[in-house]
């Protein structure tokens, strides 16, 4: 019974770094139509992207995006997807990596 109290804790491969901006994704929604949807991007690594949005993402569905001024391009999926704040937070892992690199260290 005590396993089921211990978390998993951080399991992400990389330090996801604060950024803000808007960034415009491109999804498919389960009719297959393709939907366009405006997400404040929340925070960010080389390999995932954790945004806020009105739309409730299904998990697993792909989500590509093109940012330059942001540094982020590339196609993901959806890890998980909670609504909280009035707003969706989703979490895109991406393998190819979002193009996004981390600032230089001090």
């Amino acid at each position: 019974m005590a396993s089921n109290l211990i978390r998993k804790g951080n399991l992400r491969r990389e330090t996801r770094h604060p950024l803000e901006g808007l960034l415009r994704i491109l999804w498919e929604n389960g009719d297959g139509h393709e939907v366009i949807s405006r997400a404040q991007v929340v925070d960010v690594s080389a390999s995932g992207l954790k945004l806020r949005l009105e739309d409730r993402i299904p998990i697993r569905t792909y989500v590509s995006c093109n940012e330059p001024r942001l540094g982020l391009c590339g196609r993901g999926s959806v890890r998980y997807c909670h609504f909280a704040k009035g707003k969706f937070d989703v979490g895109i892992e991406f393998t190819g990596g979002t193009g996004w690199r981390p600032p230089p260290a001090a």
